[in-house]
């Protein structure tokens, strides 16, 4: 499997501190399956600010540990952009990172709304030819109050991440009713972790999965999982 959303990175954001610390995680990851981790730390909130450059040189080095140790796992960079209003600044002074290098960004809502310039930042993604993932949209209250406006957003190009924490109640009935809801629908385009350790934010890749296959069947899992495959191609879901 390809884990599109993790917390991989040592020292860079709420994930692990050292790199003792990821070894761990990538070793909780190839147990459950995983043999592809796209690295998302968060950038540009008011405690994190991971820009691609660094994002890069930690993703290098990760892997290099992990070829030593034999782990079979690939790190690729990727970030979890936190949508505020100065996102032309971070666009036009190079601090996005796409996932794998692909024209896909994964970007967190604010937990408690949807920005009234939202339909503003599509579009200028849409100019600059960047697609928009939306990282566990099940977690933003507005949404939780109206998931039916995520229809809305879908044919505007938009696609829906859902995490495995979210599926298992690790954050709440609420919040796993409409995790469980958007897969009952199909609009998820993708099912991820959002791991930050292997212990507590784990990756319950596997209970997570099971979720999707009573809401919506083994074909639509494993549908996901091809269009995560796809993504690290570059190609549209």
């Amino acid at each position: 499997m390809i884990d599109t959303h993790c917390h991989i990175l040592p020292n860079c954001d709420d994930g692990p501190k050292t790199s003792e610390g990821s070894i761990r995680m990538a070793q909780a990851a190839v147990r459950q399956g995983i043999h592809t981790i796209i690295a998302t730390p968060h950038h540009a909130t008011r405690k994190y600010n991971n820009a691609s450059s660094k994002i890069i040189r930690a993703v290098r080095l990760l892997n290099a540990k992990l070829k030593k140790q034999g782990i079979p796992l690939t790190v690729l960079p990727g970030q979890e952009f936190r949508l505020t209003e100065a996102y032309r600044t971070d666009y036009r002074k190079g601090r996005i990172q796409t996932l794998a290098g692909t024209s896909y960004l994964l970007v967190e809502l604010p937990s408690r709304l949807v920005p009234d310039y939202f339909m503003d930042f599509l579009a200028y993604m849409n100019r600059h030819h960047t697609h928009i993932i939306i990282a566990h949209p099940e977690r933003n209250f507005e949404i939780i109050k109206q998931p039916a406006m995520l229809q809305h957003w879908l044919t505007h190009g938009v696609l829906l991440q859902v995490t495995t924490q979210s599926l298992v109640g690790y954050f709440g009935k609420k919040i796993q009713e409409t995790a469980k809801w958007i897969c009952k629908k199909q609009w998820a385009h993708l099912i991820a972790s959002d791991a930050h350790d292997p212990d507590q934010r784990k990756f319950y890749i596997r209970e997570g999965s099971k979720i999707v296959v009573e809401c919506s069947g083994a074909t639509y899992l494993s549908q996901l999982h091809a269009n995560a495959a796809h993504l690290i191609r570059g190609r549209r879901s």
